[in-house]
Order: structure tokens, then sequence, then C-alpha cells
């Protein structure tokens, strides 16, 4: 009995020399459909030269979906509201990810737009 193996997953026809192509289970949905690939700059970034990308550290917004190590793009160009998280300096130089209500108005350094979480085994 033959093994099987990647090679063999498209046979050859023995009488005519050409590939055939073997399909199995459903049908892919989106073959047919032509697009352009997915941009995580276009989906996210829409002031570039304003844009930055910043690693989350610690552990204090895990109640909110947001965890260390998390990527934090924040667009300096977008004016903060009521709901929006924001980074924002403290006097020690630090910067800070709180809600706009609670940072110091003076500081705030830019909006958080969007955080990326990765679902490795490091936020488990």
């Amino acid at each position: 009995m033959d093994e099987l193996d990647g090679s063999r997953a498209y046979g050859a026809s023995s009488h005519t020399g050409t590939s055939v192509a073997v399909h199995a289970g459903f049908p892919n949905p989106a073959a047919e459909r032509a697009g352009l690939p997915l941009s995580l700059d276009k989906l996210f970034v829409k002031h570039p030269s304003s844009t930055y990308f910043f690693r989350v550290r610690g552990h204090n917004w895990h109640d909110h979906g947001v965890f260390d190590g998390d990527l934090a793009i924040i667009d300096r160009a977008i004016s903060p509201r009521e709901g929006s998280l924001v980074v924002w300096w403290q006097p020690s130089g630090e910067l800070v990810l709180t809600p706009f209500e609670r940072a110091n108005q003076q500081n705030i350094w830019g909006t958080i737009t969007a955080i990326i979480h990765s679902f490795s085994e490091a936020h488990v």
C-alpha cells in the first residue's frame, strides 16, 4: 500500500499527462471573490503621520480586555471624548493608559484607536 504525502494531493491523469485537482469537503465561498488583501494599516490608521504603535505593559486592564504585550494604536490627531482611552504623561515622565475622564487633560499625548490582542499562550 502506498503512503500518502503532499506531493500526491494533486494526481496526474495517466492518459493525458495533465494535472487533476482533487477537492474534498465544502468549497471555499471566498475562492471566487476577487479583492484586495487585508491591510491593517488601512483598517486602523486614519492619520499616518500622527499614528504611533506602543506595546502595553502591565496587568491593570484585564477587565477591559487589554493585556500585557498587546499593541496599542495611538492617533495624536484625534481629539479624545468621553469614553475614549488616552495615553498621557505622568509628572514622572511615564506614559499611562487611562480613560479620558480620569486623565490629566493638559498632559494627554494621544487617543487610542485600537488594541491588537494576540491569542498566544503568553496571555492564557
